[in-house]
């Protein structure tokens, strides 16, 4: 049996699978990643992601897959990074994540320096301080030790783990267009402005195709992982990319929606769209193609602050919350816990009355689309003395699947017949589900396994170098062919009450937004 090696290496977890040339998975395998926050810096170590790769595949090669039949090595990643490198290939410092907003002042500089006209014509996006750029900039500024010894600056978590494997530092389009320096049509660096800014270009990767072959493991990758020496390694591609290749999404018009730690609504397009809203336009794999993306900074997040604000794990016994590193038996009573808790609160919501009134802005980590707001908050309004903490868990799903609805309608047009796939992690809560397609008002479909989707993606990448297939279009169909899904109908009788909700929600931000600049 062949295989390509898939990985995914998301902010919270790092998903690796084994794809057949059936786009089959087998030896799927996940490991938890920590996330440093303080005082509105996001951080995360790049070595913790190679280790986690390592440990995946090590624990293939222990069940008995022989290295030699992974035939290619492919991934996808989180994107709007800024991971300084140094030559030894090494992290100069940890790694600023997408959500980190440190660099607004920056951003601002930026855009008074080119003008935002000028950015949106190049890069077909706007400019904040969550991209690649300001962040550079920041660090020339704030830490300019690390700036001299970065030899590169990567942009995606998969980029790291090509340099570590190959010596090759290079990013995808898909993960360049989420820097804020990349010119969208040319798929390539926007050199001009790092000149005016003071900036050495040097230091940013070699963008390629998703699809290329970026290198092959050498001597020091594979004594460190197990994998074989001179194995192929795909680019791959930033985590929305393949999300889209895994839900299928490749033909005009065709939508899903991703619920990860942070979520989004996204389209395949030929055409660009309006970006003020803070949506993006993303670089999908052939030029010419576009990915119309909506992201939200609040989905599995808010469902997991749900569960464990309204649910029973507030108040689980100290001995059940965790133990030491390595004791095995706390851990596992943890997860129990955790399951338990994820069980308990799905019934409770499942039988939480439907029509309570209350409405939650699930601005919990702040926004960046529709608005762009790093002040705004969570908020409940419509509380009253007889509100249940099942009811008020199950308005923290409404919210997210408002927040849905309302990215969706920048995405794709209002009088479109929607039948949305919804893919990722939080697709497990088959009761946050039903809330989406009832606030959707049509039909979602959840494939199984939706959280492996994104690195089947990745993998489908590589699969016309092994002579597995040809055309991605034909590729993504038959994957959809092939899944076996779940399918979510909307509930006709609360669509007038939901409708009613959704005009209150979009109203909320408006009327919220004074309090939270105090």
């Amino acid at each position: 049996m062949s295989y390509i090696a898939a990985f995914d290496l998301g902010t919270t977890n790092t998903k690796g699978v084994l794809v057949d040339e059936q786009a089959s998975i087998a030896f799927e395998n996940n490991i938890p990643m920590e996330v440093s926050q303080a005082q509105g810096s996001v951080e995360q170590h790049p070595e913790d992601w190679y280790k986690a790769v390592t440990e995946i595949a090590q624990h293939w090669f222990r069940s008995g897959i022989d290295p030699a039949s992974i035939k290619l090595i492919s991934f996808s990643g989180q994107m709007q990074d800024c991971i300084p490198v140094g030559a030894d290939m090494l992290p100069v410092r940890p790694a600023i994540l997408y959500s980190d907003g440190r660099a607004g002042e920056q951003a601002a500089r930026l855009l008074a320096e080119l003008g935002e006209d000028e950015v949106t014509r190049e890069t077909a996006n706007h400019m904040d301080g969550t991209l690649t750029l300001p962040k550079m900039l920041w660090l020339q500024e704030q830490e300019p030790d690390s700036y001299a010894k970065a030899a590169s600056f990567l942009i995606s978590s998969k980029d790291y783990i090509i340099a570590r494997l190959t010596g090759q530092f290079v990013t995808d389009p898909t993960s360049a267009a989420t820097t804020g320096m990349m010119q969208l049509h040319s798929r390539s660096w926007m050199t001009s402005w790092l000149e005016r800014l003071g900036l050495d270009a040097a230091k940013l990767p070699q963008i390629i195709g998703a699809d290329q072959i970026a290198g092959t493991v050498h001597a020091q990758g594979a004594q460190y992982t197990g994998f074989a020496e001179g194995t192929p390694v795909l680019c791959g591609i930033g985590d929305a990319g393949a999300a889209t290749l895994g839900a299928g999404v490749y033909e005009e018009g065709e939508v899903y929606a991703y619920l990860g730690t942070t979520g989004w609504v996204a389209a395949a397009s030929a055409g660009l769209m309006d970006v003020s809203s803070g949506a993006f336009n993303l670089a999908y794999v052939e030029p010419g193609r576009q990915i119309s993306i909506a992201p939200m900074m609040n989905a599995g997040s808010a469902h997991r602050w749900a569960v464990d604000t309204f649910g029973p794990s507030a108040s689980l016994p100290a001995d059940v919350a965790g133990g030491s590193e390595g004791d095995n038996t706390a851990v596992a009573k943890a997860k129990s816990a955790q399951d338990n808790a994820f069980e308990a609160f799905e019934r409770a919501v499942a039988e939480a009355e439907r029509e309570s009134g209350v409405l939650f802005l699930p601005y919990l980590y702040g926004e960046r689309c529709p608005v762009q707001d790093s002040l705004a908050s969570g908020s409940f309004i419509g509380l009253r003395a007889a509100t249940t903490r099942a009811q008020m868990g199950a308005a923290v799903l409404e919210g997210v699947a408002y927040s849905i609805r309302e990215v969706m309608e920048l995405v794709v047009s209002r009088d479109a017949k929607l039948r949305v796939t919804l893919i990722g992690g939080g697709a497990k809560s088959k009761v946050w589900c039903q809330t989406i397609a009832n606030v959707l008002q049509c039909e979602l479909v959840v494939p199984d396994d939706s959280q492996y989707l994104p690195s089947i993606g990745a993998a489908l990448l590589g699969f016309a170098h092994l002579g597995w297939g040809d055309g991605l279009g034909e590729l993504c169909g038959c994957i959809k062919a092939a899944q076996a899904v779940q399918t979510f109908t909307p509930d006709a009788a609360l669509a007038d009450y939901y409708d009613k909700q959704f005009a209150r929600y979009k109203r909320m931000y408006a009327h919220l937004q004074p309090l939270f600049q105090l």
